[in-house]
């Protein structure tokens, strides 16, 4: 009894260890296959938009001419208000005239003196021309007498011309300003000494209106956009000649809005700085509101072509490696598996199936491929090379994915271009009538 007691047990737990064993292995096997990362994708579609090629730039008056004196004497007045806009010929400073004032009058006194004199000189020579001619008078007393005639119309002459620099040097004692616009502030105040060989100016006026931007474009890049241009077949843009550069440019602000003008292409420098292998290009914006002022950094987008087919993914889609290249995850789909039958209720409407079916999951696999990028469009990156149309690149759960590892989709969607986004050709507009606005509305009409 003891015997069968005893083997009974044993049988137990021999039973107990192969259970043990066998629960062991499958978790052991469950374990082994790594869970299909959930991921949210964005179906590539290809869209009508303008190129642009963004650079930085600061702002710099259209006009800037500093005030200065241009005669020596104490500031009586200033009559200008710091900051305000001023005309070219308005008052700005008044310097004490009293000194030019006397030496005028000096001048002036002088050349009446010469003409008096010139008028008696003028009679007597023209009475002894007479008597010379009746051989009254010797050849050399007419010579003598015409002698004086003639310095004394000398002395009339330089009477004058020290008469016309008075004049000049008294109304310099009114400093004018040289050119519209704004005037900052006053170096100097009133009482103050001033020099013709100063220093520092007085003060600075700005014509802001135009205002001119000056962009930094490197040299390699604008070769890319004077071929692209021509390629394009835009034959009324020279680059050789002013009048032609006319190409429209959008502006940036520092806080990324976009300035409400649109302005134009107005100047390309002829050289290359050997240091940056930049070049500068100048651009035109009108400024009726003073919101621009001179010495702001912003950046530019210059209209350089228009691409019928192109591709944008979402900034967040893009990774990059140690070296700094760019790379997405493709989604290449396997097979769909529709959502279990018990996750929804069994008398569901026509709502509920729409809403099941929308939410399947969408098997697939990862893909790295490496991509070329063009310029940002609001949130997105333009894709130069590297993807095709109908692609389904991973915007979300990308950090749980790697090359080749299983999918589950679990969303699919457009990328996110806003309707009303400048960049879409449809929504092209051109507040500054340019030839190569008008080339690039002729496409879209060809498009529609």
């Amino acid at each position: 009894m003891n015997r069968k007691i005893g083997n009974l047990l044993a049988v137990s737990a021999l039973a107990i260890t192969l259970v043990a064993c066998g629960g062991s292995d499958e978790k052991g096997a469950a374990g082994m296959g790594k869970p299909a990362a959930r991921v949210t994708t964005v179906e590539l579609h290809p869209l009508s938009v303008v190129l642009y090629s963004e650079m930085p730039g600061r702002t710099l008056a259209y006009e800037e001419a500093e005030v200065r004196p241009e005669v020596t004497g104490i500031i009586r007045k200033r009559v200008f208000a710091e900051g305000s806009a001023v005309e070219k010929g308005d008052p700005l400073y008044l310097i004490d005239p009293e000194p030019y004032k006397a030496t005028y009058d000096s001048a002036k006194a002088n050349l009446e003196r010469a003409e008096a004199a010139l008028n008696v000189a003028r009679l007597k020579e023209q009475r002894m021309a007479v008597l010379r001619r009746q051989n009254s008078i010797s050849q050399q007393d007419y010579d003598e007498i015409r002698a004086v005639y003639l310095q004394n119309k000398a002395e009339v002459a330089a009477a004058t011309a020290s008469l016309t620099s008075a004049t000049i040097n008294l109304d310099r004692t009114d400093i004018q300003a040289p050119i519209s616009g704004l005037i900052g502030k006053s170096s100097v105040s009133v009482g103050n000494l001033l020099a013709t060989n100063q220093a520092n100016p007085l003060a600075t006026i700005y014509q802001i209106h135009p205002m001119n931007v000056d962009l930094i474009q490197s040299a390699q890049e604008l070769v890319s956009i004077r071929q692209r241009l021509e390629a394009s077949g835009n034959k009324e843009i020279n680059f050789s000649k002013t009048d032609n550069l006319n190409l429209p440019v959008i502006l940036l602000l520092n806080d990324g809005t976009r300035y409400k003008h649109e302005g134009k292409l107005s100047f390309i420098d002829v050289g290359v700085d050997e240091s940056t292998a930049t070049m500068t290009l100048r651009a035109e914006f009108p400024n009726p509101e003073y919101l621009l002022m001179p010495g702001l950094f912003v950046r530019a987008k210059l209209q350089v072509g228009f691409d019928k087919e192109a591709l944008l993914i979402p900034q967040k889609s893009v990774l990059r490696d140690t070296r700094g290249n760019a790379y997405v995850f493709v989604a290449e789909k396997d097979k769909v598996e529709a959502a279990p039958a018990d996750s929804a209720p069994a008398e569901e409407n026509v709502s509920d199936a729409k809403e099941a079916q929308a939410s399947a999951v969408v098997k697939a696999v990862a893909k790295r491929r490496p991509v070329e990028l063009g310029a940002t469009y609001g949130e997105n990156w333009l894709v130069l090379s590297g993807l095709s149309s109908g692609d389904l690149v991973i915007a979300e759960g990308i950090q749980n994915v790697t090359d080749n590892a299983a999918l589950n989709i679990i969303k699919s969607t457009k990328v996110l271009v806003p309707a009303d986004a400048d960049y879409l050709a449809k929504n092209l507009k051109a507040p500054v009538e340019t030839k190569a606005s008008v080339i690039v509305a002729e496409e879209l009409e060809e498009n529609n």
